[in-house]
């Protein structure tokens, strides 16, 4: 590896630090380069590399368990915000890696296996991101929600669908990608 290289590494460092002081309200994103890994500036310790695989191993367990309660407890114990009256199903995946960037409001419903995630790697870039889902909202069983995204107040997610921006308070969306659905008039 080069100076420049090593510079920049320890430049990313210094900014993955800025934002962990910060609010992180906005994703934080870093490009991928071929002179270093990505883990190389986001887990800079052996320390660091271990605690990674043992909130998986955490949340493998919280997963298995089928009382909502008991995950509740877990997940807060974990660093999720978790709000009064959230009901978490079976097989639901929080991000292991980041779960503290996850916020669930008042009277959520996380339906089963739905998932949940705080990052994303692709060929280009690494991506952290913040997940807020307002009070009363429904996340459908099987669904997706991208890092980065806040979902409403009392929002429908339809099952199975991939939530890739904000989604506002009341909406009923659905689909690969989620896209607002209109709603039929419900039938007494």
């Amino acid at each position: 590896m080069t100076r420049e290289d090593k510079a920049k590494r320890k430049a990313e460092r210094d900014t993955l630090k800025t934002y962990w002081r910060g609010n992180q309200d906005r994703p934080f994103v870093l490009e991928r380069t071929d002179a270093y890994f990505v883990c190389e500036v986001l887990f800079p310790s052996i320390l660091a590399h271990i605690r990674v695989p043992i909130r998986c191993l955490m949340v493998g367990i919280v997963n298995a368990i089928p009382i909502s309660t008991l995950k509740v407890l877990l997940y807060r114990l974990l660093g999720v915000k978790i709000g009064k009256g959230v009901y978490i199903a079976p097989e639901v995946l929080i991000d292991p890696v980041y779960p503290w960037l996850i916020e669930l409001g008042d009277d959520c419903f996380l339906g089963m296996g739905c998932k949940i995630f705080t990052h994303e790697y692709t060929v280009t870039y690494f991506r952290i991101g913040r997940v807020r889902i307002g009070r009363g909202s429904v996340i459908g069983a099987y669904s997706i929600i991208r890092s980065g995204v806040t979902i409403g107040e009392k929002v429908t997610v339809g099952f199975n669908s991939y939530v890739n921006k904000d989604v506002r308070d009341g909406e009923t969306v659905g689909g690969v990608p989620a896209r607002p659905l209109r709603s039929s008039p419900e039938r007494g």
